[in-house]
């Protein structure tokens, strides 16, 4: 689990922008990619406070 919640970040690297790049919009994808980089830095935050401090080695 340890190791999948640190490739996690190059996951969201890769996945996100390219969500974001299917509007049309170049204003709305680049607030998309903010937007969806937020959530998953939240996401992040809590999966390592929470979870990792719990997981064994």
């Amino acid at each position: 689990m340890k190791k999948f919640i640190l490739m996690s970040v190059l996951y969201a690297v890769l996945i996100l922008p390219s969500l974001a790049a299917r509007e049309r919009n170049a204003a709305r994808g680049v607030k998309r990619a903010v937007a969806l980089f937020v959530a998953y830095n939240f996401l992040y935050a809590f999966l390592v406070l929470s979870v990792w401090t719990q997981l064994e080695d």
